[in-house]
């Protein structure tokens, strides 16, 4: 072989070996999860990041008569990085003069008392991590609450109207109160209460839902959306039926609160065609009250028809019976046969009716309302005072309350119909007879053996707890032995970005037979998690999985906000529903990029192969030469002494 094809193959070898390694060096590699982050590190309930529950403050200084004891001390749960032991109770008892009253298992805390003075001692001892606030705070809706069995939900199922989205067909909404301008009351964050505002008054032509900021220059509006889904903000004092439902503002009512029949219905009309861009499955509509809105009832007014078409399209209406408190009152647009048409109750324990409470038939001799739900002295949100609120009573304040026990119940089963809801909550009700507490007139439904709808009462007082329960029971058995939990971090709109390739992962406690997950879309339904293996304590929903969903739901396009709704199975029985809200990033399915990704990768890596291939046989081959050369040149130095010797 001759010395420039020896050069040609060395050359060959070493360019080969010399660029293996930073080609390889430029091959993807995939990135594992970041470490997550401890729920106390990004806790809302703790924005000044102190290690104490912000409302543990205001509880001190504003009601220390709820909250603090004659000896100035104050239950608490304190949270710790492990599950406490018995070493911890005594290290408690020892350090901070704590008054041990129970220790969770499934959760890592321990409940007791401590002397106000002592709480930013405790906040930190060795391996505690937050000190929060015992007990729910006295409000002055509280009463309406307990009336209706709200807090039993709390405490039962956890759910709290969260990924619920209610209308609000009034005099608007005020954007700027500090009860309804977000949804966690931090200022620092992106997350709007108001998602979406119509004015049907001011501005008819603007009709995107974000073209105007939210308002209310009347305030009825603001006082229902606040029992509907108020947050309470600052003190907590006053906090709605659903306080992490979603509102959209529909403003049908001028300054003076008033309004057309056409207004009304085009704020109506709106809200059916943005229903499934805003997921909105339900609405309040307080257009009762003395005016000629009362002087006529008839099922056929237009008005009434298309509360009729709304309950049609999937949301269930709410309509306030009206305030003439007299038989065969029940006014247009609550003499409609399908909606929900509420009458009001003063407050207490198995309440009456009030006064002013209209009552039915209809003109056509239908029997209404159809329930009944506290409306006498409802403390609610005082439009543009910023932080006030104030008390107002009418069938108008207790219909958004019985909307608001609507969002708790979609929460627990996103496919009620309207139709559904308006029965649960009939079916569940308390039965009142006319002649009930002596507030009102006998009439002949209370003879009947067995008890039945009448026109004071409807089926009588909204009992929530049963009502959410039936909804969440429909198909699967409500149960709290398993639980599933949010673990991919929120972002500071408090939603989960989701991008291609990416996904939203999901903790397990307890043993989960099967997952399932759908969106909050009211055409969605549940579908089971094919990849999720029986026992397995964590889950994952991709990007792909909600581009493979959304692309067949004409009217929701993928990228932007969504919700997603996860729950775990057992056998027949399901956990409670756990909403997460999400911001999807992409259109395309991340395989489709991978797939692009994966061919250039192969590229690389076969061409990478076929070098070293070509290096390496290059090698050997010239390997093989030399040492044929060698043993060439080994036999023509020794040929000559064997000639001698011949």
């Amino acid at each position: 072989m001759s010395p420039d094809r020896h050069r040609a193959i060395l050359a060959i070898a070493a360019i080969g070996l010399f660029l293996l390694p930073m080609l390889a060096a430029a091959t993807p590699v995939p990135i594992g999860p970041s470490e997550e982050v401890p729920w106390w590190e990004d806790t809302l309930m703790d924005k000044d990041k102190d290690g104490i529950q912000d409302n543990i403050w205001i509880a001190i200084e504003v009601f220390p008569d709820e909250f603090v004891d004659e000896d100035d001390r104050i239950g608490v749960i304190v949270d710790f990085d492990h599950l406490p032991t018995s070493e911890d109770e005594r290290l408690l008892t020892d350090a901070v003069d704590f008054v041990h009253q129970h220790t969770f298992h499934l959760i890592d805390s321990i409940a007791g008392t401590v002397p106000v003075e002592r709480i930013e001692a405790l906040s930190v001892l060795p391996g505690v991590v937050m000190v929060e606030l015992d007990g729910i705070m006295q409000i002055a809706n509280s009463d309406v609450k307990d009336t209706h069995g709200v807090w039993d939900v709390y405490e039962a199922t956890g759910y709290d109207g969260a990924g619920s989205v209610v209308s609000i067909i009034d005099t608007g909404i005020d954007g700027k109160h500090v009860g309804l301008d977000d949804m966690d009351d931090d200022n620092a964050t992106n997350d709007p209460k108001i998602i979406a505002f119509y004015d049907v008054v001011n501005n008819p032509g603007l009709t995107n839902g974000s073209e105007i900021f939210p308002y209310d220059d009347q305030g009825h509006g603001s006082h229902c959306a606040g029992t509907t889904a108020g947050t309470g903000a600052p003190t907590y004092e006053h906090t709605g039926v659903a306080p992490q439902a979603q509102l959209v503002g529909v403003k049908v009512l001028d300054a003076g609160g008033s309004g057309s029949f056409a207004g009304a219905m085009m704020g109506m009309e709106w809200t059916v065609e943005k229903r499934h861009e805003f997921n909105i499955r339900a609405a309040s509509m307080s257009l009762g009250g003395f005016g000629a809105i009362e002087l006529t009832s008839s099922e056929d007014e237009s008005v009434a028809r298309m509360a009729n078409e709304m309950a049609r399209a999937g949301i269930a209406l709410f309509i306030a019976a009206g305030n003439n408190g007299v038989s065969a009152q029940i006014g247009t647009p609550g003499s409609a046969e399908d909606v929900i048409t509420v009458g009001a109750l003063d407050k207490g324990e198995a309440p009456g009716i009030a006064v002013y409470s209209s009552q039915g038939p209809t003109e056509e001799g239908r029997i209404k309302p159809n329930i009944a739900f506290v409306g006498s002295s409802v403390m609610s949100v005082e439009s543009n005072s910023g932080t006030g609120y104030t008390s107002m009573s009418g069938t108008s304040m207790a219909t958004p309350g019985a909307a608001g026990v609507a969002a708790l119940m979609y929460q627990a089963n996103p496919e009620l119909s309207p139709f559904d809801v308006r029965n649960i909550m009939q079916e569940t009700s308390d039965y009142r007879p006319c002649h009930h507490k002596g507030v009102n007139e006998p009439c002949a439904e209370d003879l009947t053996v067995k008890p039945r709808q009448n026109n004071v009462y409807g089926h009588g007082e909204v009992r929530a707890h049963p009502a959410v329960m039936e909804a969440a029971n429909q198909v699967y058995g409500f149960t709290d032995t398993v639980a599933v939990n949010l673990s991919t971090s929120i972002m500071g709109d408090n939603k989960v970005h989701v991008g291609q390739g990416e996904s939203v992962t999901f903790t397990i406690d307890g043993a989960a037979e099967k997952i399932q997950w759908r969106t909050w879309d009211m055409r969605d339904e549940w579908m089971d998690l094919n990849e999720y293996e029986p026992g397995s304590s964590s889950f994952e929903i991709e990007h792909d999985m909600f581009v493979d969903r959304l692309q067949y739901l004409p009217g929701n396009t993928i990228e932007g906000n969504q919700t997603l709704m996860v729950r775990a199975l057992q056998g027949t029985n399901s956990s409670a529903n756990v909403v997460t809200h999400l911001h999807i990033m992409g259109s395309e399915k991340a395989s489709v990029i991978e797939d692009t990704e994966l061919l250039s990768m192969a590229m690389i890596v076969g061409g990478l192969s076929f070098l070293l291939f070509i290096s390496i046989a290059a090698a050997i081959v010239l390997f093989l030469q030399l040492r044929d050369a060698r043993q060439d040149s080994l036999f023509v130095i020794g040929a000559p002494d064997a000639e001698l010797e011949g």
